[in-house]
Formats: C-alpha cells, structure tokens, sequence
C-alpha cells in the first residue's frame, strides 16, 4: 500500500522509509506527487499541527496520509522558556541547522551547560476519511552546550543530544546504534501505521 507522507524534510522521509521497511507499506512523498501545501502550524499541540498537515495533504490527493509533528521539553528549564512546539521557530523566525544548533547550545549553557530533555512525537493517519493519532514520549537523553563535530542535516540537535546509557552523541552513532536506540519507539509508530491501514 502506498502511504503519503506530509513532510518535505527528506531526513524525517528516509527515518520512516527505514521504520517500514520490513512491511509492505511504501512511503509516498509530496515531491513525487509533485505537490505542496503550505500548512500554518498554529495548533495547541504537536498532535493539533500533525492533523493539520495529515487533513491538508489527504483533501487534495484522496490518499492514505500521515503526517508528524513533535514537541520538545527540557528539564530545569522554566516554562517560559520551553521550546514546546516552536522548536525550530524562535520568536518567530524559523531557523537553520546552524541557527538551531547556536541557540540551543546557548540555552543548554544558560542552565549549567547540560541538563536531560525529551521529545513527544505526534502522528496523525488518515485512511478511509478516518483519522487517528498517537502520541509517543521519547526515552529522556542529555542536552549538552558541547556539540558532536558530526552534523545530522533536517536534525541538528543530534549534535547537542547524548544518550544517557552510552554516553554517546546521537550524531556520532552508527545506524545499527540508533536503530537500537529508537527500537522501541520505531515499533510503536509501526504498529500504529498498520493497525491503521487495515
């Protein structure tokens, strides 16, 4: 079955290109359909903005559609001060790889140089007009004002971000580590995806 993905970032395309491969389920893109959408991310959670972007992309093509968003939450961290949603968008202003990995080396700095944090990744599916959602908290992991000289292009903060039980940067990691790494959330989203397109 073809599933179109609502993203144009081609790192988050290849990550659940790589959590399908074993399924007979095949990743369509906006790109290969020639399309795009500007989609205003304005929801009150990262679930609120997947479904906009799921419904947006499934009202033009008719076809099985998900989409994802996440929000970000750093421990030690005042509420004010959380990234939340905006983790690329910075008053306003939506950043680049080196934009984000300076900002949040700054931040990580302003509260002691390191501190743990953790992702909430939200899926919407639409298939048959209906839709579903999960939300999936990420194992927490250490954000650090020291960075990788390694750089994941679509996830700079791979460079900032060390896993608690290797002590080893994301970014440093070979694929098998971070497919071990995201195992289990990589078969929660999975399971969610078939369970869905049935």
């Amino acid at each position: 079955m073809k599933l179109l993905y609502a993203t144009s970032n081609y790192t988050k395309i290849n990550n659940m290109k790589r959590i399908l491969e074993n399924t007979d389920i095949e990743i369509i893109t906006p790109k290969d359909l020639s399309i795009f959408i500007e989609v205003e991310e304005d929801g009150i959670t990262a679930t609120d903005n997947a479904i906009k972007k799921a419904q947006a992309y499934y009202n033009v093509t008719n076809m099985p559609t998900i989409a994802a968003d996440v929000s970000f939450y750093v421990d030690n961290l005042e509420a004010e001060r959380q990234p939340g949603l905006y983790v690329r968008r910075v008053k306003g202003k939506v950043l680049t790889d080196e934009e984000m990995l300076n900002y949040y080396q700054s931040l990580a700095t302003s509260i002691g140089g390191s501190t743990t944090a953790y992702y909430i990744k939200a899926l919407a599916i639409i298939y048959n007009n209906k839709l579903s959602t999960i939300e999936l908290e990420d194992s927490k992991f250490i954000l650090t004002d020291k960075a990788s000289s390694n750089i994941h292009p679509g996830y700079p903060l791979d460079s900032l971000s060390i896993d608690i039980k290797t002590n080893k940067y994301y970014a440093d990691m070979t694929k098998e580590e971070a497919k071990e790494l995201n195992s289990y959330l990589d078969i929660q989203c999975a399971n969610f995806i078939i369970e869905n397109l049935k």
